[in-house]
């Protein structure tokens, strides 16, 4: 069984006066199973004095993550950076209950997987008082298939830990819920070829096995130092087709655990974007070398034309650079929507709208002293 430690009561007992609200049911998720203001599958390793002081900033810290993870939810992405710095004493008062879905200990150290509920009403009077628009409105269900592709063959696991890095993402809270499928036996490396090429029969067969709803297929692989994912399907805008490639700093498996999380980021963030702008539900988010040959989903298409949704790698050298940077792009003629999937120390990946051809978008942002091309299948821009 779980022990309570009501909020009210452990303050004025003093007992874990830095500890996070406390609603401790190991074993047992948050209740809400699906709920927006539900964080799920929160990691915690932290080291401290003692074990005791361990364990009270490992909960504190799952507090804090799972409060940023809500506001991130509900919020655009335009919105966050301005979004200003929480207290312990501001998170506290945000977090219903932690529950322990599995945890261990050592005199000095405390290693946690925690559920976290988040207060509701406490989250919408602090949106309100910044002024920061946000929306509840959820995306239909999806179904995601990570795949792994070794050769000729098609696995769902691979040496990189792929569909254990999507398992450990909280999808089912998110803005745009989704379930994690195992391939069939019977799926082919040619089946999902032709799905990546942007074949509409070969991924509505994919479909049609799987259940007929939204399928996107994500196929993950690490290979000369860098990671690659790539996003194909239907998700619940639309039509996808996105690759990106990402540096292995660390291990593969951290490597495929921060792709996957970007990845599912972008597919939440178009959800956001089609609700606040003018972008077609059966809009297609091509990344450049990625697109669909000619008789497939993109039949008819200019192949000079620039999709509504541009996702692109911006370079720079450090904080004023990228600050630089994206103030400028701001002006740009065309360019609508401009959202922040990443950052990094020195890249960005960004999106935003431009209905215009590819040469146009070039010399808009040559006029504002960028460099815009591709590299290796990526749309690269930087200062000239």
């Amino acid at each position: 069984m779980g022990r309570w430690y009501p909020k009210r009561w452990a303050r004025e007992a003093g007992f874990l006066p830095s500890l996070l609200v406390l609603i401790l049911c190991a074993g047992s998720p948050v209740q809400g199973a699906d709920g927006l203001y539900d964080v799920a599958k929160l990691s915690v390793d932290i080291t401290a004095q003692d074990a005791v002081a361990a364990r009270t900033q490992g909960m504190a810290e799952a507090g804090r993550r799972a409060v940023k993870t809500v506001i991130t939810r509900l919020t655009p992405l335009s919105a966050q950076a301005q979004f200003p710095e929480l207290t312990d004493e501001d998170v506290q008062g945000m977090v219903n209950g932690v529950s322990i879905r599995k945890e261990q200990n050592s005199t000095t150290r405390y290693i946690a997987t925690l559920d976290v509920s988040v207060n509701e009403q406490a989250i919408k009077q602090l949106l309100q008082e910044q002024g920061v628009p946000y929306s509840e409105e959820r995306a239909p269900s999806i179904s995601l298939l990570p795949l792994v592709i070794a050769g000729d063959s098609v696995t769902s696991e691979g040496g990189e830990s792929w569909r254990q890095a999507w398992e450990d993402l909280d999808l089912s809270h998110s803005m745009t819920p989704a379930t994690i499928l195992r391939p069939r036996q019977e799926l082919d490396i040619a089946t999902v070829r032709a799905v990546l090429a942007g074949d509409a029969q070969a991924l509505a067969a994919m479909q049609g096995d799987y259940g007929y709803g939204p399928l996107v297929i994500a196929v993950g692989e690490a290979t000369k130092g860098e990671f690659v994912t790539r996003l194909a399907g239907a998700d619940s805008v639309g039509a996808i087709n996105f690759g990106r490639s990402d540096q292995i700093v660390g291990d593969a498996k951290s490597a495929a655990r921060e792709a996957a999380a970007t990845a599912f980021a972008i597919i939440e963030n178009r959800w956001k974007v089609s609700q606040s702008s003018e972008v077609p539900a059966t809009e297609v988010n091509y990344a450049p070398g990625t697109e669909p040959a000619q008789g497939a989903a993109g039949e008819g298409a200019p192949p000079a034309e620039v999709p509504r949704n541009v996702v692109a790698q911006v370079e720079f050298s450090g904080l004023k650079d990228w600050q630089d940077i994206r103030g400028r792009l701001m002006n740009v003629a065309g360019i609508q929507a401009l959202e922040v999937n990443s950052l990094s120390a020195r890249a960005a990946s960004i999106t935003f709208d431009y209905a215009g051809s590819l040469g146009r978008l070039q010399k808009e942002l040559d006029h504002n002293g960028f460099v815009f091309g591709e590299s290796e299948g990526t749309f690269v821009l930087r200062s000239r």
